[in-house]
């Protein structure tokens, strides 16, 4: 299994045999609230298969329409079924509880706490439990998804605006003592409000110091854009 952060919240899953990408976004100037801190991987330029998208909801920096338009006709685009952007690319509307597979990949739909129809993801793939979250805050939904499931990689968005759409460090560190996930994986990362005032992006570092002082047993994988991290068998790399 290999994990590639492309930028903000863009993951794009490989197993051996599928290929699957959760909220493509490749824009690099942002809009004119929010900015990038960092260009994206061009890797997508790249891409030229995938056996599905998932969006876990239709903020601009979620959803790049001229990708989207890309692949609309060549995989299925699943998204939340309360939102209404993605209706333009004949998406397949999932909702929490909701259970497909795509290739290697058997997908669960959980809830997501944002304030616009959100879900987040449970992806289970090659005997490993992964967790994309998508953007959402801490919600007491979190134990219910510890009872139901083991995780082994959590990809939550580690970033904290005002008003609040993502979790903040306490909220991260209250999910990960729910979760309990081998590995951590930061995202929403590098796309901050261009108001400095209202926006406070968490250090790594920091949230890593964190962890240790609370002994929780997760270990933080922090991947620039581009990078990837590759679980195969017991061989870790990053």
């Amino acid at each position: 299994m290999k994990i590639q952060l492309l930028g903000n919240c863009t993951i794009l899953l490989s197993s051996k045999n599928s290929q699957i990408l959760f909220d493509p976004y490749f824009n690099n100037f942002g809009n004119i609230l929010y900015k990038r801190t960092s260009n994206v991987s061009t890797y997508y330029k790249d891409i030229k298969h995938l056996d599905a998208i998932l969006l876990s909801h239709e903020h601009f920096d979620h959803m790049d329409i001229k990708f989207l338009s890309r692949f609309k006709d060549k995989c299925n685009i699943y998204a939340p079924k309360w939102s209404l952007k993605p209706l333009i690319f004949k998406r397949k509307p999932v909702w929490i509880g909701d259970e497909f597979d795509v290739g290697d990949f058997s997908i669960t739909v959980v809830q997501a706490n944002h304030v616009c129809p959100a879900v987040g993801y449970i992806i289970k793939a090659e005997d490993l439990t992964l967790y994309f979250s998508g953007d959402t805050y801490y919600g007491k939904f979190m134990k219910n998804i510890s009872k139901k499931y083991t995780i082994g990689i959590a990809m939550l968005p580690i970033t904290h605006y005002l008003p609040p759409m993502t979790m903040g460090e306490r909220g991260a560190l209250l999910c990960l003592k729910d979760l309990n996930p081998k590995f951590l994986i930061p995202m929403h990362q590098d796309i901050i409000q261009r108001f400095q005032c209202t926006n406070s992006t968490i250090s790594i570092n920091e949230l890593n110091d964190k962890i240790k002082s609370e002994n929780l047993s997760t270990k933080l994988i922090n991947l620039n854009n581009g990078e990837f991290f590759n679980i195969s068998g017991n061989e870790i790399s990053v």
